[in-house]
């Protein structure tokens, strides 16, 4: 399976600029693009320990430092904007920083309610409708391609083997960045930027089915792309979550992607699931996990999408 240019990863700043080079300069062939929130305040970050990290000496040095060598090494710039209380002049503070260090985006990722700022402030990007957006029907789907200029979608969730919508998504002209491991609950109707939003709908669903069949369902193992599970030729980007995990977790996640290896990672620790489905309310649950459970209840989905013919 080839690899290249398909990674889209977050910027951690649990790093410094020499390792940060030595990484790029090992795995710039296979990223296609970065992500991250720009310095301005806390509003723009939807995790605290990425805002905390601004706050430490040197770390906003070494922020615009990594974006630059990022873009000497061919790899994109993506700008998200996907948290819920941003307004017009957040974003428009966010355009004069990124010009006045001289970094041009490739692309912005956004909700739909900032859609007009991102017309303004950034006319020549390309545009990416956040999985924040909370979208979780086709039709809710169709209803934004009707609506909003837009190149691109990140799923997750539900829609994470939904090999029929990536196609349908293509037909549209819509490329499609999929959520790799991200460990959302399906039934989650929203994305608020809480986590206590997350953790009850992990708890309701923990007293339906176990905790091996919610991870099972929730995460995406290698396989599942090797093996053609998931149809990854109507997908541009494979989408880690990362930012709040040093440099050596982005390496082996890509690193188990790509070489389509698991056990390797599970007996050095158990904390490996977090490659492959790294919600927050799975952390604590990890050593519990049973993998020969686990395959057997992604064998189960797959013969049951197989009969459904997806």
């Amino acid at each position: 399976m080839d690899f290249t240019k398909k990674f889209n990863i977050g910027l951690t700043l649990e790093t410094n600029l020499k390792e940060f080079e030595c990484f790029v300069k090992e795995y710039h062939t296979y990223i296609h693009s970065i992500y991250f929130s720009p310095p301005v305040n806390k509003y723009f970050h939807t995790r605290s320990k990425v805002n905390q990290m601004f706050l430490l000496p040197g770390k906003k040095k070494l922020f615009w430092n990594m974006l630059k060598l990022a873009k000497e090494y061919g790899i994109e710039l993506e700008l998200l904007l996907n948290t819920l209380v941003l307004d017009d002049e957040m974003i428009k503070k966010a355009s004069i920083l990124l010009e006045t260090h001289d970094i041009k985006v490739d692309s912005v990722c956004f909700l739909t309610q900032y859609y007009e700022s991102v017309l303004k402030y950034f006319p020549n990007t390309k545009y990416i409708l956040s999985f924040n957006n909370g979208f979780r029907t086709v039709k809710e789907i169709d209803n934004i391609i009707e609506n909003y200029k837009f190149d691109t979608l990140v799923l997750g969730s539900a829609f994470i083997r939904n090999n029929r919508l990536f196609s349908y998504l293509a037909s549209r002209n819509k490329e499609v960045y999929l959520l790799l491991n991200n460990g959302c609950s399906f039934n989650c109707t929203t994305c608020n930027n809480v986590g206590t939003v997350c953790s009850y709908f992990f708890k309701e669903n923990l007293k339906k089915h176990s905790l091996d069949y919610l991870y099972a369902l929730q995460s995406i193992f290698p396989y599942e792309l090797h093996e053609g599970i998931i149809d990854t030729s109507n997908i541009k980007c494979f989408k880690i979550s990362n930012r709040s995990n040093p440099l050596p977790f982005v390496k082996n996640a890509i690193d188990s992607y790509m070489t389509n290896e698991v056990l390797k990672y599970l007996k050095i620790s158990k904390n490996s699931y977090a490659y492959w489905g790294r919600a927050g309310y799975f952390w604590p649950h990890f050593k519990k996990i049973n993998l020969e459970k686990v395959l057997s209840y992604k064998e189960e989905l797959f013969r049951k999408k197989v009969k459904n013919n997806e």
